[in-house]
């Protein structure tokens, strides 16, 4: 079971709120101010970011949040869904992050996976109808990207919210891209280590890998569903024009879970390559065992018919010495003939 992390922000973690007018920074103890300028079915279209603490996690309480939303963040890392509420919508997503190998202040949340896996840090969205709030780690360079991104598709073109949503969705699937990237190198050394090499195997590279791959899958496949949930008619509070965007971003997740598939099974057949390889060899192991223990059978039995020590029997005679000598030849000869025609 995946221990919940803690609930301490990074040092000198800000609140930030961005609007048509450009971005404002405040502390977390000036959220509630901010959140309650929401109320007002004229503020303009607002998206709040803040790292997951504890008094963000009050103040979106105090906010008047669904309890059971308020609840997933207190709890710590949970499987990708979509729930609607009467004032607002719940998305649970995650992103891909750095490595495994990689430490720091900004990994305070993450969801433990495989070694060859990079962090997957949860993400959580509260849609309104005129805000949206994203509470999760997002890295600095990323954030400016998708403040710039905002402010081209989103203000610019005076769009709702649900639009802040779906580019934050299209960056979470984008940042698996380099992932993938990763899992493809090593397949690929892999499967030339398993057809070119004629000793040991990486079995336990192998395993791991596969387990790896299962792993990420699995935690990829719930956000086809959400994202499918978010792209069908009639969601609360995404607008019918960014539907067809949701859509396009369930598309790119199907791609996702279709190419580990194929991973998967390339992986699969690399291993029963191995096998394979490690059976051919025993297989000719014992072949060549066996027809040394085929051509020593007609010899045990000359050399025991004429080890016999009777005086009365004429093979105590130079001539009958010649003849043991001669048939054992021929019978090892004859049966090396046998085994070359047959082989």
């Amino acid at each position: 079971m995946i221990a919940a992390p803690s609930q301490k922000a990074p040092p000198g973690h800000k609140v930030r709120v961005l609007t048509a007018k450009g971005l404002r920074e405040l502390f977390p103890d000036a959220l509630p101010a901010s959140l309650h300028e929401l109320d007002d079915p004229q503020c303009p279209v607002t998206w709040i970011h803040a790292e997951r603490d504890d008094a963000v996690v009050t103040a979106l309480e105090g906010m008047g949040l669904d309890e059971i939303a308020v609840k997933s963040l207190r709890e710590g890392p949970e499987r990708p869904r979509v729930e609607e509420f009467s004032d607002h919508l719940y998305i649970s997503l995650f992103s891909a992050g750095k490595p495994v190998g990689g430490r720091g202040p900004d990994l305070a949340e993450h969801v433990g996976t495989g070694a060859g896996l990079p962090r997957l840090r949860q993400l959580r969205l509260f849609l309104g109808s005129r805000w949206l709030i994203s509470v999760g780690h997002i890295a600095a360079s990323d954030y400016e990207a998708l403040q710039e991104r905002m402010r081209r598709q989103v203000f610019s073109r005076d769009r709702g919210p649900s639009f802040i949503a779906y580019h934050i969705c299209e960056w979470m699937v984008e940042s698996l891209q380099p992932t993938l990237e990763q899992l493809d190198d090593r397949i690929d050394a892999l499967e030339d280590q398993v057809v070119m090499t004629t000793g040991e195997a990486p079995m336990q590279e192998l395993f791991g890998l596969k387990r790896d791959l299962v792993d990420l899958r699995r935690r990829t496949a719930p956000v086809r569903d959400v994202m499918q949930r978010l792209g069908s008619h009639g969601v609360l509070f995404v607008e019918p024009e960014a539907e067809v965007y949701f859509r396009d971003v369930q598309d790119d997740v199907l791609r996702i879970i279709e190419l580990l598939d194929t991973y998967r099974d390339i992986l699969s057949s690399a291993l029963d390559l191995h096998l394979s390889s490690v059976s051919n060899r025993l297989n000719r192991v014992m072949k060549q065992l066996a027809v040394v223990a085929t051509m020593f059978m007609p010899l045990s039995f000359l050399v025991g018919l004429f080890g016999t020590n009777f005086v009365q029997m004429p093979f105590r005679s130079l001539g009958w010495f010649v003849v043991m000598f001669a048939l054992l030849f021929a019978s090892v000869t004859a049966m090396w003939l046998y085994t070359w025609r047959k082989t």
